[in-house]
């Protein structure tokens, strides 16, 4: 499915949307697995949602100001 996604569409697309996936199912399965916010006030939980959401930004930011990959001109000799 990794590999038709990337057959399909761009890498800056894939990449975040693969890093967010991945990240988010992550914290929701440690989550579920170790009741890890059972013990937690509402303020350390708003925290560490705002600094999912800025890391997931910071992501979605950095792939989407990248400068477009040039295309390799082949074929062209040099006299």
């Amino acid at each position: 499915m990794w590999l038709q996604a990337l057959d399909t569409f761009n890498t800056a697309i894939v990449s975040p949307i693969y890093y967010a996936l991945f990240t988010s199912f992550t914290i929701l399965a440690s989550a579920i697995m170790f009741k890890d916010y059972s013990g937690q006030s509402a303020s350390s939980i708003a925290s560490e949602l705002c600094g999912f959401i800025t890391v997931l930004s910071g992501t979605a930011v950095l792939h989407s100001t990248r400068d477009p990959e040039t295309p390799l001109i082949t074929g062209i000799s040099h006299i």
